[in-house]
């Protein structure tokens, strides 16, 4: 049995089962979403480890396994100079899938994401990294893919080596990476597409494109070694952010409502506190110094001390 390094994704859909009784095919559309997801990603992957005027004709390893609710994602390291590069396009299509679920599904997530010996087969999946992801998952508690330390630890190494790979880690995790004030690091799904994915040009520099279709465009062609960033962006994510804040607002009424039965009522405050939880951290998005969009921040009710559960927004 040969176990390899993989940096590996696992996470579980909150409210999944609710979601398939109201629509059975839920299932297939979060299946195709994941998909796609995949596919560009591959794509990107492809062209960060084929060199410059070389064809690309291999596809990186990125695996996924989908039990019902449950969800892994899997990233078989590479070993080149550039390895930042892919790690940081593994973390965005997490974060992008993250919220792909939120903006199609009205789902949220709880996982971890986390480095480590992998045997990965057809028919098996199991090593030291699967059992760290799903511990990882087990105490994100709050709806967040929390990020291990081995992979900012990794991150700062890499920031470490010249002053490319920092301007790049830097510029491609500033809407990426949240601290929580418990210290734990996890993924902003609130965030366009088109926003700081830094690509290194000729090994020396950063030059941006226009727009997603032609990031899409180049990646068909076998053109794209830039980054991906554009004002524009802004009105994506203020448009992410009111769909946000309509969800959590209806979510923390919907479970506001207190029951006379004591099991149900534990199962409320439980859930209540996830999405209070939400609250804070899509009050510190809208604060971001990228986004500076407060008019879309949510007020809470006199009742709610939001205080309570706030936290910072940093680089990992």
């Amino acid at each position: 049995m040969d176990f390899s390094e993989y940096y590996v994704a696992y996470f579980d859909v909150l409210g999944y089962k609710d979601a398939f009784k109201k629509s059975e095919d839920v299932s297939a559309k979060l299946v195709k979403s994941i998909e796609s997801s995949i596919l560009l990603m591959r794509a990107l992957l492809s062209i960060v480890n084929t060199p410059p005027d070389e064809p690309i004709d291999k596809n990186p390893e990125i695996e996924y396994k989908i039990f019902s609710d449950n969800i892994l994602i899997c990233y078989k390291e590479t070993t080149d100079s550039l390895s930042a590069i892919p790690l940081v396009y593994f973390l965005r299509l997490i974060a992008s899938i993250q919220r792909v679920f939120f903006e199609g599904f009205q789902l949220i997530v709880r996982g971890g994401i986390t480095k480590g010996p992998l045997y990965l087969t057809n028919d098996f999946v199991g090593g030291k990294a699967l059992i760290d992801a799903v511990e990882l998952e087990s105490t994100a508690v709050y709806p967040r893919i929390v990020v291990a330390d081995c992979i900012l630890n990794e991150l700062n190494s890499f920031k470490m080596q010249n002053d490319l790979f920092k301007s790049f880690v830097d510029a491609s995790c500033l809407d990426l990476l949240v601290k929580d004030i418990d210290d734990k690091t996890f993924l902003n799904y609130i965030m366009s597409y088109d926003a700081w994915i830094p690509f290194p040009k000729n090994g020396s520099q950063l030059e941006p494109v226009g727009s997603f279709e032609e990031l899409e465009r180049n990646v068909r062609e076998g053109r794209q070694r830039k980054p991906i960033y554009k004002p524009d962006c802004l009105r994506t994510v203020y448009a992410i952010l009111k769909k946000h804040k309509d969800f959590v607002e209806e979510k923390v009424l919907e479970f506001s409502q207190s029951s006379n039965d004591e099991a149900e009522e534990a199962n409320r405050l439980k859930i209540q506190k996830k999405y209070l939880w939400l609250v804070s951290f899509h009050n510190k998005i809208c604060n971001h110094v990228l986004y500076k969009m407060p008019q879309l921040k949510i007020n809470l009710k006199s009742e709610f001390n939001e205080q309570t559960l706030a936290f910072d927004v940093s680089v990992g």
